[in-house]
């Protein structure tokens, strides 16, 4: 497939990078940092704005796949929203599946309390977290027109190994039976990929953990 992957230089983008490199996809990036992409050959690179829907639907529009690694600016979080709705008018245009990186504070502890909203949740990660809710409920789960799936993280992601042993799940946070939740980055752009060759979950937001 021919896979285009925004935000490529970032954490979890370059897990994603390389991960679809190693299976042999045709990759084409779309970053603002200046990476060695781990001496990959033969992959275009390639900057734009993100909330330029004309130029990104330009840019998506001979790809299978487009994958968001998009990560807002810490001041201003709510940027996700504008974000999100741009790359969902370009894969309109371009007529492509999106595959975004949400975040782990939209999961459900239970039926009634989000992981966001818990007593516990660290201050530091709230803004980005209710940002990711928002786009979740007001942007995505709206969306009808667009093959569009949004993937979770578990609430803690590391930078770790591939083991290529998880779990995936739709709404409810993964954990593990002392009540940890965590996937490493490596695994969870395993999950991301094993997404795009095997889609289960079209027009759904999962999540991906241990």
């Amino acid at each position: 497939m021919k896979v285009t992957i925004i935000g490529a230089g970032g954490n979890i983008g370059q897990r994603i990078t390389k991960e679809a490199a190693t299976r042999n996809h045709e990759l084409q990036l779309v970053t603002s940092k200046e990476k060695s992409f781990f001496n990959l050959k033969d992959i275009t690179t390639k900057k734009a704005d993100i909330l330029d829907t004309d130029a990104l639907a330009e840019i998506f529009k001979d790809s299978d796949v487009v994958i968001s690694a998009y990560a807002p600016p810490a001041e201003n979080t709510d940027l996700i929203l504008e974000a999100s709705k741009s790359l969902l008018e370009a894969s309109k245009k371009a007529n492509v599946r999106l595959i975004s990186v949400g975040g782990a504070g939209s999961l459900k502890l239970s039926e009634d309390l989000d992981l966001v909203d818990s007593k516990d949740f660290p201050e530091a990660y709230k803004p980005a977290a209710l940002s990711h809710r928002k786009v979740l409920k007001e942007v995505y789960l709206k969306e009808n027109a667009v093959n569009w799936t949004n993937v979770s993280p578990s609430a803690y992601i590391f930078e770790g190994e591939r083991t290529n042993k998880f779990r995936t799940a739709e709404d409810k946070l993964i954990a593990n039976d002392k009540g940890e939740s965590s996937i490493s980055m490596e695994d969870f752009a395993v999950g991301i990929i094993n997404e795009i060759e095997n889609p289960k979950h079209i027009k759904k937001r999962f999540t991906i953990g241990y």
